[in-house]
């Protein structure tokens, strides 16, 4: 129990606070009827300005008319609102709290000119961080005297395989592959091979229709779906079965799903398929020659196989750069205990959901109620089962913020102009000329918002803050 003294609103106040796990404190508030009294002339004044009474401008109404024309509960409503908000300010700013929430379990157990004011609540708060010697730590593991039985941080070296160059120089190949009419092997006339392009139709045999609903059949049924034999870009097993069959043949065979198959119905089951072959094509690679390496803006198939090597060795630099940050901050994050709300955790869930979904419906093309009904889950189940990545996101979030101070590290308007002018270049690449400035226009206007700018910071901070971590290993 402590007293404060305040020369303007409030100059007399008892605060007991008991601080609580998950970074919550229960706090007790009191104030004298003399101060109690102060805020009913508050809520007189308030809402004497919006009266209006013959004879009398606004916000000059006598004292007594006013509270006549008003009535007692309105000022005492006015006046409890003022009270209960000053005190919990005054409570929280004296303290040094951050309140994440407004207060919960609020319990006003007497309110009046006479007795004064007693109440009591709940809040969730910004747990306090220490994060420690993180730079000693840091360099003891980094340094030469790292314990030999302990994983060392540092940079792995990467390179490129030249197996890695071919198959990306592939799949560059087969975007721009004509499929073209096989011709009959002798007899037995056309017949598909693996690496052919297949077109057929796709259905349950109707030997297995009854086995499963009506709408789970439904998503197996497909009328003209095209396949590249040997790809693996469908079912395991599938494939193996449209080797050496003619056009406008039909086939049955069973498929036993993966035991780990995203739809826990069809998980594990052998399942009957009834394929018709509509068309056979082979598929005609072009030659990785000069003429091809013009399509990439390079003027030789060298030049583009060396652009591909770079390309491929600085996105492993970038990931490998990722791992080890990863790395570090894990290191940091070791033995530092945080309290952290639940506030704090269900809204990182929230975002984690958020940006699951997306990837899955615009990435991946699922949408997510099907995702749900085919993993027998629901939305709520799905969400909290991030809890422990949401918790891990909360504490390094907390943790590098409090380096951020630590460091003082700020951010300028020349920082947030380097991301809106890389944020421009990156979504007008290749677009139209007459479509480069509209889009322009659109991105500086979002960088007018308040809300996107405070994410932009905070991501920037984040950064900006990282890179200090790392570079104290380096020195």
């Amino acid at each position: 129990m402590f007293k404060i003294i305040f020369s303007d609103k409030i100059l007399f106040m008892d605060i007991d606070i008991k601080k609580q796990p998950k970074s919550v404190v229960e706090f007790s508030i009191k104030a004298t009827s003399d101060e109690v009294a102060k805020f009913f002339d508050r809520a007189v004044e308030m809402l004497a300005k919006d009266l209006k009474i013959p004879g009398f401008r606004p916000g000059k109404v006598p004292k007594d008319m006013t509270e006549d024309t008003i009535g007692k509960q309105a000022i005492e409503n006015q006046a409890k609102e003022l009270a209960i908000n000053d005190t919990y300010f005054e409570m929280v700013n004296q303290n040094k709290l951050i309140p994440l929430d407004r207060p919960k379990d609020v319990e006003i157990k007497k309110f009046s000119k006479e007795e004064g004011l007693e109440w009591e609540g709940k809040a969730e708060v910004l747990p306090e961080v220490e994060v420690g010697d993180w730079k000693e730590k840091l360099k003891v593991k980094s340094g030469s005297s790292a314990s030999p039985e302990a994983k060392k941080l540092k940079m792995e070296e990467v390179k490129v395989e030249e197996k890695e160059v071919e198959d990306a120089l592939l799949t560059l190949r087969k975007k721009f592959a004509k499929l073209e009419d096989k011709k009959p092997l002798g007899k037995s006339g056309v017949r598909s091979e693996k690496g052919d392009w297949v077109n057929i139709d796709i259905d349950i045999a109707d030997s297995d229709k009854e086995k499963f609903p009506k709408e789970k059949i439904k998503k197996f049924q497909s009328k003209g779906f095209g396949i590249v034999i040997g790809e693996a870009s469908f079912i395991p097993g599938f494939e193996e079965e449209l080797v050496g069959l003619e056009k406008d043949s039909e086939k049955e065979f069973d498929i036993t799903f993966p035991a780990n198959y995203i739809d826990k119905e069809i998980a594990g089951k052998k399942v009957k398929f009834k394929i018709k072959v509509n068309e056979i094509k082979k598929i005609n690679l072009p030659e990785l020659n000069d003429e091809f390496a013009k399509n990439f803006n390079k003027n030789s198939a060298e030049e583009l196989r060396g652009a591909i090597k770079e390309d491929i060795l600085n996105q492993k630099k970038q990931k490998e750069k990722a791992r080890f940050e990863d790395e570090v901050l894990k290191e940091i994050m070791k033995d530092i205990n945080i309290e952290i709300p639940n506030i704090l955790i269900e809204q990182e869930k929230g975002m984690i959901m958020e940006r699951f979904k997306n990837d899955l419906e615009q990435n991946k093309r699922i949408n997510f109620t099907d995702y749900m009904a085919s993993i027998g889950k629901s939305e709520e189940e799905i969400k909290n089962g991030f809890s422990e990545q949401a918790e891990n996101n909360v504490k390094m979030g907390l943790i590098l913020g409090k380096i951020t101070k630590q460091e003082k590290i700020q951010v300028d308007d020349k920082d947030i102009e380097e991301v809106m002018s890389m944020d421009i270049i990156r979504q007008t690449a290749g677009m139209p000329a007459d479509k480069v400035k509209e889009t322009e226009n659109q991105i500086r206007d979002r960088y007018r918002d308040d809300q996107f700018i405070n994410s932009i910071k905070n991501s920037i901070l984040a950064r900006k803050t990282i890179d200090v971590i790392v570079k104290s290993i380096e020195k």
